[in-house]
């Protein structure tokens, strides 16, 4: 099975070399090359292309990137066949990550996605392999889990997550202790960095224009009576008529766009995130239903049966094996020091990313049917549920760590942002792990969720 994935990730590099771009990846690339906070995203994976840059191989990258959705998958089959999962069950459970048509594109794309699910994974992995975690488990647990949250925002919660799970599994103070403390360095470390240029104690400067942006298909300014430092904000248009969510985040013709002109970097000013947070907390507490109806919506879209064209692809965004390739364009490789981006990672070439046949045919045949259809998501996360109630005198067991994880990653992004299948992926591993887990023998109270003796 593993050679399998292997091979079925070589045939994407043949295909589609040197690696893809979708519109943030020439954001990553810059951020790496000038070493600066990103005040939109955090900086985590440019951090790691930082890394790999005197290299210049964006081959290297994307071939990292595919090793980690390996490990990925080989991570879940351990630990479910740990825990007495049969081979076939484990096996099946480990699928979607390995095979998954849309994980296999997230890790030959320039984006952050692979290594922020990576992180994540990685981490309930570690804390599901032993009943009670080493010290070391439990501390590099919680270090993946904050430098998740470097990557990608969402992963703020992530090590609160793991403290919860191993509250309800009753480990013992010192692995929690662990956790605890580990998750909240790299994640104070970054704040600290991004206040020394920005004097903001921050991940970024994005959140609350990000979260107004969510607000906006539906908040009303006569319902909410907002201040007139806020009514620049306001869409007269009633809401059956308003764009998405990622419209009045990045379109010039929003209320947002009106104010701050057309270049986007002046949505995420301090200013302008302070209005944006106080009429997105506004819109909340005075539609708190609206808000709750469209965080569903956007959440139900996850368990589609098929996967709409309008998701995977808009706004110059490409999340599809095309028939052709667009090169980098031209306003995206330039930097402050008058380098190019296309030189610094992987020479001329870079900019002419590559259709090769017959290698881009398969994939694109392939990515008619071999993704994880939407009920079946639906149904993995049923069973973890079910596991978590049959296990609710242990308060969950060992299935809940990673179920919790799983349903967070899911209605995070709809409830900060909006929806989008990339974003949805990364709950994918670990709720597979989580179903797995409720279906194993010994993940219950005798698999080590008893409370300590008095002399441990």
């Amino acid at each position: 099975m593993v050679l399998a994935a292997a091979a079925l990730r070589a045939i994407v590099a043949l295909g589609y070399p040197p690696a893809m771009f979708f519109n943030d990846s020439y954001n990553y690339m810059t951020d790496a090359i000038t070493g600066l906070p990103d005040i939109v995203r955090a900086n985590g994976y440019p951090f790691l292309l930082r890394l790999l840059l005197p290299l210049h191989s964006l081959s290297l990258i994307t071939g990292l990137q595919a090793g980690m959705g390996l490990a990925m998958g080989i991570g879940v089959y351990a630990v479910l066949r740990r825990r007495g999962l049969p081979w076939w069950g484990a096996t099946i459970l480990a699928l979607p990550a390995l095979f998954d048509v849309w994980e296999l594109q997230l890790e030959h794309m320039v984006a952050a996605d692979t290594l922020f699910t990576a992180l994540v994974t990685a981490a309930v992995v570690l804390l599901c392999w032993w009943d009670r975690p080493p010290l070391w488990a439990a501390a590099l647990a919680g270090l993946l889990a904050g430098c998740s949250a470097t990557v990608r925002l969402v992963g703020e919660p992530m090590f609160a997550i793991l403290v919860i799970g191993m509250l309800a599994r009753r480990v013992g103070w010192r692995p929690v202790f662990a956790v605890m403390v580990a998750g909240a360095l790299p994640i104070v470390g970054y704040m600290a960095w991004f206040s020394s240029h920005y004097g903001s104690f921050a991940l970024d400067q994005s959140s609350g224009t990000f979260l107004y942006s969510r607000v906006s298909s539906f908040a009303e300014c006569s319902r909410m009576s907002p201040p007139a430092t806020l009514r620049p904000l306001c869409d007269p248009r009633p809401a059956r008529l308003r764009e998405g969510s990622q419209e009045y985040l990045w379109a010039n013709d929003t209320p947002l766009g009106e104010l701050t002109g057309t270049n986007n970097i002046h949505r995420f000013t301090p200013h302008i995130e302070y209005l944006t947070r106080r009429f997105a907390e506004r819109a909340i507490l005075s539609q708190p239903l609206d808000y709750i109806a469209v965080v569903a919506d956007d959440t139900a879209r996850t368990f589609g049966w098929t996967r709409l064209r309008s998701d995977l692809t808009g706004s110059g965004e490409k999340f599809r094996f095309e028939a052709t390739t667009e090169p980098v364009p031209g306003w995206a490789v330039h930097d402050r020091k008058d380098r190019t981006a296309a030189t610094d990672f992987g020479g001329p070439a870079m900019g002419r990313p590559s259709v090769v046949q017959p290698w881009a045919g398969f994939l694109q045949q392939y990515e008619r049917w071999a993704y994880l259809r939407g009920p079946f998501m639906l149904a993995v996360l049923l069973i973890g549920l079910a596991g978590i109630i049959a296990a609710w005198r242990a308060l969950g067991g060992l299935v809940l760590l990673p179920w919790l994880a799983g349903v967070t990653l899911i209605v995070g992004p709809p409830m900060t942002a909006g929806f989008s299948y990339r974003y949805a992926l990364a709950a994918v591993p670990v709720s597979c792990l989580a179903a797995g887990l409720a279906c194993a023998r010994g993940t219950g109270p005798r698999a080590g969720d008893r409370p300590r003796s008095r002399s441990a």
